[in-house]
């Protein structure tokens, strides 16, 4: 039997799924410097939707964006997600994760419970005109940040992403060294590559 709520460093058995889990919250009346805003707290395990997956995670990534979301700004982002209809009052942050898949929603394909994953740190809408038209999913109007404008993030023991955010664990990686490069570390590489004169190439000095 599946209890409600496992502690922190406990599992539950692969695929079973608890009713409440621990999360790392941001509530707005705590908005401020990061060590006031966030507090741990017991919440619902979020559903898992069509295309959806939940996953458990082994580590989390730090991002800026947790600074800007305990601060409520340069973007409220729970009342920005109340405005599009949400109905959380709270936010979990994390935006870079590597976990294990826990559970599969409707229609996902090529994912399976008990892989090993890495998580990307973007959401998209896959039916967006301009996604259509063939635009790269991370350049569309559509594309939000999970764990900053996404509720729901890694910063919790379960986490819910749409499919095509997971992507294969490097098994040569630790679960912390795996949690760490496909926000923050695409991040890094657009700043140093991304443009004149931001060309950084092997013996450049920095």
């Amino acid at each position: 039997m599946t209890a409600d709520l496992y502690e922190l460093g406990d599992t539950p058995p692969l695929g079973q799924i608890p009713k409440r889990m621990y999360a790392s919250v941001i509530r707005p009346e705590r908005y401020g410097r990061p060590v006031d805003a966030f507090r741990t707290e017991v919440v619902d395990v979020p559903p898992v939707g069509r295309g959806q997956v939940l996953i458990n995670v082994m580590a989390a990534g730090v991002n800026y964006n947790n600074v800007w979301a305990s601060l409520g700004e340069p973007l409220d982002v729970i009342a920005a997600r109340k405005k599009r209809g949400a109905t959380e009052d709270f936010h979990i942050g994390g935006s870079d994760a590597s976990g294990v898949v826990w559970a599969l929603g409707e229609d996902v394909r090529g994912l399976n419970v008990g892989d090993e994953i890495v998580l990307l740190g973007v959401t998209w809408d896959e039916s967006a005109e301009d996604i259509r038209l063939g635009a790269d999913p991370c350049t569309s109007s559509s594309q939000t940040v999970w764990g900053y404008e996404d509720n729901y993030g890694s910063f919790a023991q379960f986490a819910v992403v749409d499919a095509y955010q997971c992507h294969p664990k490097p098994k040569r990686l630790s679960w912390a060294e795996a949690a760490c490069y496909m926000a923050c570390g695409a991040t890094a590489y657009r700043q140093l590559f991304g443009w004149e004169p931001h060309t950084v190439r092997p013996g450049t000095r920095c």
